[in-house]
């Protein structure tokens, strides 16, 4: 008899092979304000997050002004709580460090873009703001859109390599100093690694702000909407 042990013990993640299959998967999203030609607020939340609970961070109020999409993530990631397990989702599952990449963001990608497709929101003006990982998920989701005025990512920090050459649309940063998620140093040094596709973003700093939002931080985010809005 083989000793399944042993056989256990030499099998690892690693091992397992690859292939792409077709799917339908269910996606989610909040969808607010809807009128006509309204300036669109597409919002991206971050791991383990839901597009509700990124919206109650980042918005005082929701703004008449303004058409909101909020999706939750494509791959559902349920956390455990006290009773039960608390609803949850990612846009994608990579690991950067060692250069693994099990679902990669471009799934989400065409994903949300097939949704805004499907809502009839291509060519409305269009502002994306990123949360944590929802920020990371920006350079995959905005070159298959249309009519984007600015990109703004909150607690979150950026990867050059992910962003074309010809970048030239405004990317704003809202973090905080005392984010020990994504640190503001980890986040600062990558906003100014793309400051020669990127002239005309800003990096704003929030004194004792953790990952999250705070009343400053949420009127920063409104100020850079308006002024993404006002410009064009």
């Amino acid at each position: 008899m083989s000793d399944s042990s042993s056989l256990t013990s030499k099998i690892s993640a690693q091992d397992a092979l690859q292939t792409l299959v077709s799917v339908e998967v269910p996606l989610t999203y909040l969808h607010l304000n809807a009128g006509f030609e309204k300036p669109l607020l597409i919002f991206f939340h971050g791991y383990t997050d839901t597009a509700a609970g990124f919206l109650k961070r980042a918005l005082e109020e929701l703004d008449s002004r303004y058409e909101v999409l909020a999706p939750n993530g494509l791959f559902p990631t349920p956390v455990k709580i006290e009773g039960g397990w608390k609803q949850a989702f990612a846009w994608y599952f990579s690991d950067f460090s060692s250069k693994r990449v099990l679902i990669p963001p471009t799934v989400s990608a065409k994903a949300v873009a097939d949704l805004i497709e499907k809502l009839n929101l291509q060519d409305r003006p269009k502002v994306l703001i990123g949360f944590s990982q929802g920020g990371f998920f920006l350079p995959f989701v905005f070159p298959l859109l249309k009519n984007i005025r600015k990109l703004i990512a909150v607690g979150s920090a950026f990867r050059p390599e992910d962003y074309p050459e010809n970048f030239s649309m405004a990317l704003d940063a809202i973090h905080g100093t005392e984010d020990q998620i994504i640190t503001l140093e980890q986040s600062e040094k990558s906003f100014r690694s793309l400051e020669v596709r990127n002239p005309r973003g800003q990096f704003h700093s929030f004194e004792g702000l953790g990952h999250t939002m705070n009343n400053e931080s949420r009127a920063v985010l409104k100020s850079l909407i308006e002024e993404a809005f006002a410009s064009n």
